[in-house]
């Protein structure tokens, strides 16, 4: 039942995440759902261990064996040893032994799978936790997945959410958990009032209705036009976007990687470093804001463009060591950094607390490789004045049951390919990267990506 596994790094973002919007979010209401699993498998495994029945395990109902296979894989797979009490909690309180690891049904996990492979079902927004409480402050959005419905519709990250309804003429306002339950109680297409400006002076009426899309997490800008993956099938075609940055120079271009996810990343981001060489940019500026990890072949596959100089024909990208002191070394193979970029390229990358995991390790390649140094990091600094990455150095593991229920364990800690670990630090200051004064909610101006560009540009 635990052969099928699939290393990864994907996980939730820090403790106070985006939501997606209740048509695409799929954790909800797990952890009740698993307490009370749980505690109906032990009420009944103490019944039957009572009634003499416990001794077959294939006699016994099936949640009680879904219990047990959670708890074995936990003790047998957990990166570090777990005494009673923490594995009796993890189990009890939505495996909660630390934020990464937990259980799965089959629907979930179904549905977890395909959305890794970019397979969305929804309006594609996130709206951020921090905020959406409170009535007298207006939701924004945090994220708006690519090709998406809500950015066909033209919505933006940093939008502030001033209205909802079936209509322009019926909107209503009201906190996040009031929108989720309006969207929970339509079939239909929905209409947003939405803007940058708080006071609504900017606002304009957004149609979105939920639908299945396959959505992108990679998109390309220059100082001419912009190119975004679009389309309804399940290959995207890059698409011209026009939509220039403004404060690029000629010679530089923008990378957006919003996750490290998605069937077709390791296809598109050779297609976008392909338009980059094509359009005569040479050096290159890396947006890794609020991307919260992703799969780690994908981010092998990535990082094989990126490595400037090696002594190893299979560079190492991470290395992992599980609790018995097991040493992994997960490589790329056919580095082409010498393909898209010169002797002579710049590389710049932007990102901030929850910048985590997969990105993390990204970072690490590019500085490990040559390809930045730490003072080419620009961290955002946030309102306690601090500026660094999330600090996630460890790894979950898939196991999946036999009757499709799966549990994401946490395995090993993570290093980069010198030996770093940035577990519970981060990339920071004191690493040599700068701070930059910027918002969590960047959307028009975008504060921090223009004094970035700023510096990265006109230092020539």
């Amino acid at each position: 039942m635990e052969n099928d596994q699939k290393d990864e790094f994907f996980d939730p973002a820090p403790s106070q995440a985006p939501e997606q919007a209740p048509a695409s979010a799929p954790k909800s209401g797990r952890g009740l759902r698993i307490a009370a699993l749980v505690l109906a498998a032990v009420l009944l495994a103490a019944a039957g261990f009572l009634g003499g029945w416990f001794g077959h395990y294939y006699s016994l109902d099936g949640k009680v064996r879904e219990y047990l296979w959670a708890k074995s894989v936990l003790e047998k797979n957990y990166y570090r040893p777990l005494d009673d009490a923490e594995l009796y909690e993890s189990l009890f309180d939505s495996l909660a032994v630390d934020p990464y690891t937990e259980y799965f049904s089959p629907e979930e996990y179904s549905k977890d799978v395909a959305e890794g492979a970019g397979k969305n079902t929804g309006v594609g927004l996130a709206f951020y936790r921090g905020n959406y409480t409170d009535e007298e402050i207006p939701m924004r959005i945090f994220l708006v997945y690519e090709n998406s419905p809500a950015a066909r519709a033209g919505l933006k990250k940093g939008m502030y959410v001033l209205g909802f309804g079936t209509s322009g003429e019926d909107l209503k306002t009201g906190n996040y958990p009031k929108l989720k339950e309006f969207m929970a109680e339509q079939n239909g297409a929905i209409v947003l009032r939405c803007g940058f400006d708080e006071n609504g002076s900017d606002a304009e009426l957004y149609q979105i209705a939920p639908q299945a899309y396959q959505s992108s997490f990679l998109f390309y800008r220059d100082s001419e036009s912009s190119f975004h993956f679009t389309g309804e099938g399940k290959t995207l075609s890059l698409t011209e976007t026009n939509e220039p940055l403004q404060g690029l120079d000629e010679k530089t271009a923008y990378l957006c990687i919003e996750e490290f996810s998605g069937n077709n990343t390791a296809s598109e981001i050779v297609q976008l470093l392909s338009k980059m060489k094509e359009r005569g940019r040479e050096d290159l500026i890396i947006d890794l804001r609020s991307n919260g990890g992703g799969y780690m072949d994908i981010m092998g596959s990535i990082s094989s463009h990126f490595i400037r100089s090696a002594e190893q024909k299979n560079p190492v990208v991470v290395v992992t060591e599980s609790r018995d002191g097991g040493i992994t070394r997960y490589v790329c193979t056919n580095s082409d950094f010498d393909r898209y970029f010169t002797p002579n390229s710049r590389i710049a990358v932007l990102a901030d607390e929850h910048t985590a995991s997969a990105s993390e390790c990204f970072i690490g390649v590019l500085v490990d490789y040559g390809a930045v140094s730490f003072s080419d990091i620009y961290l955002r600094r946030g309102e306690n004045g601090t500026a660094r990455t999330f600090g996630k150095g460890i790894m979950q593991t898939i196991f999946t049951g036999a009757n499709g229920s799966a549990m994401k364990v946490t395995t090993a800690t993570v290093k980069w390919p010198s030996g770093k670990c940035i577990h519970g630090v981060g990339v920071t200051e004191e690493d040599g990267a700068v701070g930059i004064a910027g918002d969590l909610f960047w959307g028009e101006p975008d504060v921090m990506l223009q004094e970035v560009l700023s510096r990265f540009c006109g230092a020539r």
